[in-house]
């Protein structure tokens, strides 16, 4: 498993509480590769943090039109500029 291979896994495998849940199959590759690989076990630790942080901020109501409208522009032009 390569680094680049871990980190499109963790979408997919961050439980609600952040904790790292790999499928069965997968397992002993992922905990394999994080363990030998510091600047992963870094990401991964990261990611679930920021996860748990997320997931325990407070809801908030739906964005101001104006502010919804501005915010979708800047995510289409990053994602149009990424995939050049």
């Amino acid at each position: 498993m390569t680094c680049d291979e871990l980190k499109a896994l963790l979408a997919d495998y961050v439980g609600a509480d952040g904790v790292l849940v790999v499928a069965h199959e997968r397992h002993e590759t992922v905990t394999v590769h994080v363990k030998g690989c510091p600047k992963c076990e870094v990401y991964v630790s990261t990611y679930s943090r920021t996860v748990r942080v997320v997931r325990a901020l407070p809801k908030c109501g739906p964005l101001p039109p104006a502010l919804e409208a501005r915010l979708r522009a800047a995510l289409a032009e990053h994602l149009s500029e990424e995939a050049k």
